[in-house]
């Protein structure tokens, strides 16, 4: 259970503007423990929350996606309460309709899953027959219904070959990011892996990309790089100093320029495994790098905050406690469509 002790130590060690941010903010912080208490709620806090909304949520309740799916599955709790974006609300849904799924702000989308839904993802079947598909878990539940398999940036190439390997084939149609889905075909032919992914744009004109990673270019990259002085790392060399970590949904040449690829889980793991690292870039949105802070005031972390998403930030402190108050907004998903989308996510929560 998260206290206002808690929270009050942790920003006592933050930057003197989130300090002051938590004191500003002292009284709505206590009222929403207090209700999360007395309601018996569990907060899940998506990596990517502004620093007073993501410490509302402790180890065990707060990471990224594939994470905050596993803990929506083994909940006890009569209610959760999702901050993070209406997507991910609807996967703790599906995996707990028994449950009261609340989302402080019905408008926090996403402008990787909002223009694709279910009729895309039958177009691809239709066009590509008898192929698995796999859809990234930022997606809403009428799309994962119509898919095979659903995977996170934590796991994505583990679900496309194990996809292929379960139906016997060496293509598989994963959508529906183009660059995430480029950036997994590199990785596979670097392996040596004959395996051919399908995804938006290699076919098609259609492209969906996140409005944040899309941004990150391999100028800006490179630029940051020079200035704060970030050389790239050589393996087996002295361990490293510093460090440029970007996401899966950034642009290929961006995965290539980085020090590491990975989704944000997986950055913080590249973080808390290297001691040694004094400066750090995070390519990804502009907020975890703020959380991050908090949990290593050692490192110094190269923030570039123009890269915000806008959904994310739609979840605030005042919209949490009227939600808790209320218990609305309530995401709720139409059962024949949650049947069909928990088999996708559950076959993905089975592969290790």
């Amino acid at each position: 259970m998260v206290t206002l002790e808690q929270i009050h130590h942790a920003f006592q060690k933050s930057s003197g503007d989130q300090y002051l941010d938590f004191l500003a903010q002292r009284e709505t912080i206590e009222r929403i423990l207090q209700l999360k208490e007395q309601k018996n709620v569990l907060v899940l806090g998506h990596n990517y929350m502004a620093p007073l909304v993501y410490n509302l949520s402790g180890e065990g309740e707060r990471g990224d996606s594939l994470q905050l799916a596993r803990y929506a599955a083994r909940s006890d709790k009569p209610i959760i309460l999702f901050d993070g974006v209406r997507f991910m609300a609807e996967t703790a849904k599906i995996l707990n309709p028994d449950k009261k799924v609340l989302i402080a702000d019905m408008q926090a989308g996403c402008s990787l899953a909002d223009p694709f839904r279910g009729a895309a993802v039958r177009a691809y079947k239709e066009q590509f027959p008898g192929l698995p598909v796999v859809i990234y878990i930022n997606s809403y539940a009428d799309a994962k219904a119509e898919a095979d398999y659903c995977c996170t940036s934590s796991n994505g190439l583990q679900v496309v070959q194990h996809a292929a390997k379960d139906f016997g084939t060496d293509q598989v149609i994963f959508l529906p990011d183009s660059l995430m889905g480029e950036n997994l075909q590199d990785e596979l032919r670097e392996a040596g892996s004959a395996l051919e992914l399908i995804y938006p744009g290699k076919y098609d004109t259609k492209h969906g990309s996140c409005e944040v990673h899309e941004k990150i270019s391999l100028e800006m990259v490179q630029n940051i790089r020079d200035q704060y002085h970030l050389p790239k790392h050589q393996p087996g060399k002295t361990l490293p100093e510093t460090a440029v970590l970007v996401h899966w949904e950034c642009l290929p040449e961006v995965r290539k320029e980085a020090d590491l690829c990975g989704s944000t889980s997986q950055m913080i793991r590249y973080v808390r495994e290297h001691p040694s690292l004094q400066r750090v870039y995070l390519g990804t949105e502009c907020e975890m790098a703020a959380n991050l802070q908090n949990e290593f005031p050692q490192i110094d972390f190269v923030r570039t905050c123009a890269i915000a998403c806008q959904h994310m930030a739609k979840i605030t402190l005042d919209k949490i406690v009227k939600c808790l108050e209320t218990e609305q907004p309530e995401v709720t998903v139409p059962e024949e469509i949650r049947r069909r989308a928990l088999k996708p996510i559950e076959r993905m929560l089975q592969i290790k």
